[in-house]
């Protein structure tokens, strides 16, 4: 099924709204004292389609995302690709998801991935309509792309509050166009433009100034050093986006705490924790490997329990809220809803590598860590 493709190439996982959703006590966005408690929901274009009983935490079914924002999540994140290769999370899919958030008057966020497939710090590709473009073909591009998505977005009264320019641009995008990695490390100037050309787009068709935009890192202890190799050129960005995955990234939370911290005080941006995930056990439920499935790649301040997993986003909120000048504004937890689950008859259960990471159980219950969208 669809769902198998993306097991190897899986992501390295407050802001200004539209006047009229300031007055909702759920919605982060204008309130500097609410934090963004984000989910990133891409999969649900593909997962509505198998009609997957989630359940609360007493076994009652709910509907996933009347029940996540019941439970106080504000954001939504949802990735978009150019012409995808498996005919998920284009545009039509996004379109018709950011629908969903905002009749239940929640925030959105856009993930541009600027290309096909997965884009992450390993793989750039452009997509394949861009490919073999010069270098000013390619700015026309990103440009015309991103002011007709952003377009039609606004045409249907459902602009993102917040849009991402590339996911996990730690090498840069559309490689080697704006590659900045290995041998092209003296190409920051092709990148900055590029992601100039994005932001132009979307501030002549967001005339207002809603929309707040974001440059997205993967690693909190490298991050520095891309956000200092940008600041000779003056992009016009608002947030920090940052991933934190224990498997992949350092499992020194006092080091976690002190880049985010210098982050915040190098660059004067706010910062969201855009990509975060822990596990409930390592155990699986499926005949798909899991991403996480030892203690090795795990915190050893957080079991790998229901209660640990809710342990660990205690701490996690508490060190956003802590990060200085009140510049840490939330986080978002990715793919909390993919879940192992029956197919039809065409489709086996063996598609996916990350339900132990889920914020429901095997058994599709919701999970304790649930209970800290609304607490903090």
């Amino acid at each position: 099924m669809k769902l198998l493709k993306l097991v190897f190439l899986i992501l390295f996982v407050s802001c200004s709204a539209n006047d009229d959703s300031n007055n909702d006590s759920n919605n982060g966005a204008g309130d500097s004292s609410t934090l963004y408690k984000g989910m990133d929901l891409s999969f649900q274009s593909e997962l509505e389609d198998y009609n997957i009983d989630y359940k609360d935490a007493d076994g009652n079914s709910v509907e996933l995302l009347d029940f996540v924002q019941s439970k106080g999540t504000n954001l939504v994140r949802l990735k978009l690709w150019h012409t995808p290769q498996n005919g998920e999370n284009g545009l039509t899919d996004v379109r018709a998801y950011a629908q969903k958030i905002k009749s239940r008057n929640m925030d959105f966020l856009l993930n541009f991935h600027y290309s096909d497939f997965w884009a992450d710090p390993g793989s750039q590709t452009p997509p394949q309509a861009w490919q073999n473009m010069t270098f000013d073909q390619i700015r026309v591009a990103i440009y015309e792309y991103t002011k007709d998505v952003v377009t039609q977005l606004k045409a249907q009264n459902t602009l993102p509050e917040i849009i991402q320019i590339g996911n996990e641009t730690n090498s840069g995008f559309l490689w080697d166009y704006g590659r900045v990695w290995d041998d092209f490390n003296d190409n920051w100037p092709n990148y900055a433009t590029l992601v100039s050309e994005a932001i132009r787009a979307i501030k002549e068709v967001d005339t207002e100034n809603n929309i707040r935009i974001m440059l997205h890192h993967s690693d909190v202890e490298r991050a520095i050093f891309f956000f200092n190799e940008l600041e000779p050129f003056n992009l016009d960005f608002d947030i920090i986006g940052l991933s934190y995955y224990p498997q992949f990234h350092t499992k020194d939370l006092n080091l976690v705490t002190s880049k985010l911290n210098e982050l915040a005080n190098t660059f004067n941006k706010d910062i969201l924790m855009v990509e975060v995930a822990y596990p409930f056990t390592l155990q699986w439920n499926d005949n798909q490997t899991n991403f996480i499935g030892s203690l090795d790649q795990i915190l050893t301040e957080f079991s790998p329990t229901p209660q640990g997993q809710k342990a660990y986003f205690e701490w996690l909120i508490e060190t956003i809220k802590n990060i200085p000048n009140d510049h840490g504004i939330g986080f978002c937890y990715w793919a909390p809803d993919w879940v192992a689950f029956e197919g039809n008859e065409t489709t086996s259960t063996d598609g996916t590598s990350w339900e132990n990471q889920c914020l429901f159980d095997f058994e599709l219950k919701a999970l304790p860590a649930l209970d800290i969208f609304n607490h903090n």
